[in-house]
């Protein structure tokens, strides 16, 4: 019976090596492998095959950190002011499934990529998408900062005066003496 524990116990502490350290490492070196070859990429089609590599390896930690990461790599190449859109969107559809839906920063991200490029190419549909995306964010931390003020930011740009209203108010709520905000109330 003693030798059994023993075995037992060493396939545990294996597995949890494996699962919980060697995993996640080979993860995160093949995604550092792809940043090192990022710059010899020529099409958006081979950006998303360095990219898959890291995104589709299977790990139980890490997944979330990958996509976080990768996403605020591509917030900065959508954010340049000469981007192509068709590039930028590109990039934008192909991170978009991996953003993980119950994860406030993921939220946020995709927010920011939609509405960036709503601001640059005048698509309504990126606005609702970047709306949606704060929407599901508010669902999940209703007193955040990033997401009040990301609200905030993305109703005065639309110019949407009801809803800016409304989450400035709700700002109020939690910050009284923000002084800007106060402004937008009166």
């Amino acid at each position: 019976m003693k030798q059994v524990i023993i075995v037992l116990g060493i396939i545990v502490t294996i597995l949890s090596v494996v699962y919980g350290a060697y995993m996640p490492l080979v993860k995160a070196q093949s995604y550092i492998s792809a940043l090192r070859n990022v710059q010899s990429v020529r099409s958006v089609d081979g950006f998303k095959t360095l990219f898959d590599v890291p995104i589709s390896f299977y790990s139980p930690i890490g997944d979330e950190e990958v996509v976080k990461f990768l996403s605020n790599d591509i917030l900065g190449v959508v954010s340049q002011p000469n981007q192509q859109e068709a590039v930028s969107r590109a990039l934008v559809e192909y991170i978009e499934p991996h953003l993980f839906q119950t994860s406030v920063i993921h939220l946020l991200n995709g927010s920011s990529m939609r509405s960036i490029l709503w601001q640059k190419h005048g698509r309504d549909e990126d606005y609702v998408l970047a709306e949606a995306y704060l929407k599901k964010a508010y669902a999940i931390g209703p007193k955040l900062p990033p997401v009040l003020y990301g609200l905030l930011n993305l109703y005065s740009l639309k110019e949407d005066k009801d809803n800016m209203q409304k989450i400035a108010k709700i700002i109020l709520t939690y910050w009284p003496s923000d002084e800007k905000v106060k402004k937008l109330v009166q």
